[in-house]
């Protein structure tokens, strides 16, 4: 009982100081928050801006951003915003060229997303205002990153540009290069080495615009190979945004745009429904909370692969970060639910004295996304999901990781609905997949088997609205519910069996050991309970100009390299936490002719997937995740397959007329990846069925390496990294072209499977750390391998590996005074406790030898009396 009144307690006053934090974040009732929630006193007109939504762009070191969204509320709440009660403003601001030669130019955020509004003081162009002529353009590329390219390859560039270097100069100091879009050479020039290669093109204005722009470092000219060196590339798009007054963007409507603002306001009523995904404009929504308290927030549609940084308010001075105003912490939107706190609670002179950076968490329960399984567990630790337990429900006695100081993370916890064919497979994460082997002959039960890395660890029979569960230890805590799949109904048909899938839960087998002491990057935790964690700053924390400071796991600070203090909180996010979507479709097909288009998910359809080519809606997938498609016209398309909740995919394909069907031929080639010095096939095969192509003359950076072989195929050994062109001299066939990606050979090491023996060491005893790396690289390596304890180092070896080679490394350790130690051999980590050396145990040993000298003399005593019986006996 008493614990029980204590969990009560603690949360409560867990829930105060999350209330009182999001009340010491909020610089006024009216902005602050990202999330707007009717619980919390908030004011009915309530702001957005960059320093408070990570959607919008911003600029920490200049303090720009230039989008800011207002809502007015009914003050009743009666989840209808009025027409003009949503307003949407933003102008330009100056922002760097990633090549710092080449100036500034004007960027301006439009509808979350970032476009290029004009040149104030670019050293390649005039001055250049798109936004007086009421237009803007998408900034498709904006880089340093330093590249090489080979004679006769070609930059890639977006919407269909490239420009190929065609030829070094006798002297090596210019380079001949040619523009192409779609193929077709549009632009020539000789650029010398240190200079831009810039093209113009007429977007309809009074003034050409510069579209690419490219600085070339410098230019190697050799005996056989000529290179040149490209570090600056900025390109915009072509086909500019007009934007104009009483234009309509989803539910926002252009009311007024100059050359200094642009201002929007909703032409209709926007109804702020329970669990809704509210379009706003462009990739702009409200989410709102599937809850009778109105809580929503603006959010960002995530459908884009790759990853994302999700950053909290910005401060410019002593703050308190929660799930309300910081993205990176784990919310649950619908039941309102938060447990991370993380606050600075005192700054003197840009420091955080140690003590003075303060980050809690509690376990809290949430709903399965598969409602009817009820509720389970669910604790933020450090800006990421973990399970912490299992109430009692249908499938589980109640069982609580976290007070045993163990966590794991959330691996899946989806509603979907899939179909999943018989003897096709539902992938999971960590290995598993669970293959639906067959039907049975009445259709009502499906028979299931569990593999991980591809072997058998499980077979059950499931039944229509029925549960498959796989139950597992997870550290010290047994019989785990640790993968549940919901069999919501079977289909048995003449010639195809199908399940349908609609919920799913994994959580991760690999699990977090928590401990007071325990450190994570600058933190420490100072207490630790069934009913939470609290950590602090080790040591002084500087808020240093033009800082990223890792504080913990992968949460950080930026600060602003700007004499004014100004920082945030941060993590990078990868899409992973989303499911990704995967696209099927034949990479040539012919005009007019009708092909289907499958969008699947852990190898199940997907239905509802909307499906489009070149941003063209053509419709959504069935419900076995198909579509049918036939082109009208040809051409390179992109074939985009996107669904909320969903990582999109994309695939590119080609449309061919009728009559070029037999002339249109490919290369391909023999790997993925090309390091320097591999043996590549290269092969020549027709698009639209694969059959081989012979005696197709092959040109690589211009110079012919030799013809295909009677089954289409050429091997070459490359040679330096870079960016290669490989051609097709035309002879009957349409030219085809390559651009091959040789990537430079060189070592990798990973470490794996460090342990310490004995397990338990004692003060001053010898032990033995070992752990075994491997090369997974490309090229034979030597590398110098430390033994760290503690962060010194205490003792090193070299080894050298050849390819795939792998050795055992050993170290020799004597162990300091008792106490908690981490011990680091390359990227391996191992936490250790030396034990005080008890005195029992030499007690133990001579207590040991006196049983064993008594018990020997005991014996000798026992043979002597014999003996003397004996004699006795004989006397007699």
């Amino acid at each position: 009982m008493y614990k029980f009144l204590k969990l009560i307690i603690g949360g409560a006053l867990f829930c105060l100081i999350v209330l009182c934090g999001i009340a010491d974040a909020a610089s006024s009732n009216s902005t602050g928050n990202r999330i707007w929630d009717g619980d919390l006193n908030l004011s009915l007109e309530y702001s957005w801006s960059p320093q408070t939504f990570s959607g919008f762009y911003y600029d920490i070191n200049t303090d720009a951003g230039s989008e800011k969204l207002t809502i007015r509320l009914d003050k009743n709440l009666k989840r209808v915003i009025g027409i003009r009660d949503l307003v949407y403003e933003t102008t330009p601001t100056e922002s760097d060229f990633k090549y710092a030669g080449w100036g500034k130019y004007h960027v301006i955020g439009f509808m979350a997303d970032r476009y290029f509004a004009g040149y104030p003081d670019a050293s390649f162009s005039n001055n250049l205002s798109l936004m007086s002529y009421e237009k803007l353009s998408k900034i498709l590329i904006d880089s340093n990153e330093r590249k090489s390219l080979y004679s006769g390859s070609s930059l890639v560039l977006k919407e269909g540009y490239e420009l190929e270097i065609k030829e070094v100069d006798a002297d090596g100091k210019k380079v001949l290069v040619n523009l192409k879009k779609d193929g077709k050479q549009i632009d020539t020039d000789l650029i010398l080495s240190n200079n831009d290669y810039t093209y113009k093109k007429d977007l309809g204005l009074n003034d050409e615009v510069v579209i690419v722009a490219v600085h070339l470092d410098n230019i190697f000219k050799g005996t056989e190979t000529n290179a040149v060196f490209i570090d600056g590339v900025f390109q915009i798009s072509d086909e500019l945004i007009n934007v104009n007054s009483s234009d309509v963007y989803g539910k926002m409507e252009v009311t007024s745009i100059s050359s200094e603002k642009i201002t929007m306001k909703n032409h209709e009523e926007i109804l702020l429904t329970k669990g809704e995904n509210i379009d706003l404009m462009g990739k702009l929504r409200f989410t709102v909370a599937d809850d009778s308290i109105l809580r929503f927030a603006p959010t960002i549609e995530k459908s884009e692969p790759g990853g994302s940084m999700l950053r909290g308010t910005v401060a410019e001075e002593e703050f308190k970060w929660t799930p309300m105003n910081f993205e990176g912490f784990y919310y649950n939107i619908d039941e309102g639910t938060g447990t991370e706190v993380l606050a600075v609670k005192e700054i003197d002179a840009r420091n955080i004295e140690k003590g003075k950076l303060e980050y809690k968490s509690l376990p809290q329960e949430v709903r399965f996304e598969h409602d009817e399984w009820g509720k389970f567990e669910v604790m933020g630790f450090l800006a990421d999901k973990y399970f912490a337990g299992y109430p009692e429900n249908k499938f589980s006695d109640k069982i609580s990781l976290v007070s045993e100081g163990e966590l794991a993370k959330v691996l899946i916890d989806s509603n979907e609905k899939k179909t999943v064919f018989s003897g096709s497979s539902l992938l999971l994460e960590e290995g598993y997949k669970v293959e639906i082997k067959e039907v049975d002959i009445d259709g009502s039960n499906a028979f299931f088997s569990l593999y991980r890395n591809g072997t058998l660890i499980d077979t059950d029979t499931v039944s229509s609205d029925d549960d498959y569960i796989f139950i597992s230890d997870i550290g010290s805590v047994e019989d785990v519910p640790l993968i549940i799949v919901h069999l919501k109904d079977i289909f048995k048909g003449t010639e195809t069996n199908a399940v349908f899938i609609e919920g799913i839960f994994q959580i991760s087998q690999e699990y977090i050991t928590l401990r007071e002491g325990k450190e994570y990057g600058l933190m420490e935790i100072t207490d630790l309970s069934a009913d939470g964690i609290t950590m602090e700053n080790m040591e002084e924390i500087s808020l240093s100009r033009d800082r990223m400071i890792d504080v913990m796991g992968n949460i950080h600070f930026q600060v602003s390299d700007s004499s004014d203090l100004r920082y945030y909180p941060f993590i990078r996010k990868n899409a992973t936490p989303l499911e990704s979507l995967e696209v099927d479709a034949p990479k040539t097909i012919i005009e007019g002719e009708t092909v289907s288009i499958e969008v699947s998910s852990r190898g199940g359809g997907v239905e509802n997937a909307v499906v489009s080519i070149n941003e063209e809606d053509i419709g959504t997938t069935s419900e076995k995740g198909m579509i049918k498609y036939a082109a009208s016209s040809a051409g390179k398309f992109e074939l985009v397959a996107s669904k909320d909740g969903f990582v999109s995919a994309s695939k590119e394909i080609e449309v061919i007329a009728r009559d070029d069907e037999t002339r249109k031929i490919s290369i391909e080639i023999s790997a993925d990846r090309v390091y320097e010095g591999d043996k590549v096939i290269f092969s020549t095969v027709k698009s639209l069925n694969g059959e081989s192509v012979s005696e197709v003359q092959l040109l690589y950076d211009g110079k012919a390496i030799g013809k295909t072989s009677g089954d289409g195929k050429l091997e070459y050994i490359v040679k330096d990294p870079g960016i290669h062109k490989i051609k097709t001299v035309p002879d009957g066939f349409l030219p085809a072209e390559y651009n091959l990606d040789v990537i430079v050979r060189e070592p990798r090491f990973i470490y794996s499977g460090l342990h310490i023996m004995p397990i338990d060491p004692t003060e001053k005893e010898n032990v033995s750390l070992s752990a075994e790396i491997t090369n997974t690289g490309t090229a034979p390596g030597e590398e110098k391998v430390e033994l760290k304890i503690n962060g010194s180092v205490v003792d090193t070896r070299t080894v050298a590996l050849e390819i795939g080679e792998s050795a055992s490394l050993n170290f020799t350790y004597m162990s300091p005074e008792e106490g908690i130690y981490e011990a680091h051999v390359g990227t391996e980590k191992l936490e250790f406790e030396v034990q005080k050396k008890s005195v029992l145990s030499y007690i133990g040993i001579g207590l040991a030898i006196s049983l064993i000298v008594f018990g020997v003399g005991y014996s000798m005593v026992k043979k002597g009396e014999k003996r003397e019986k004996r004699t006795k006996k004989k006397g007699l």
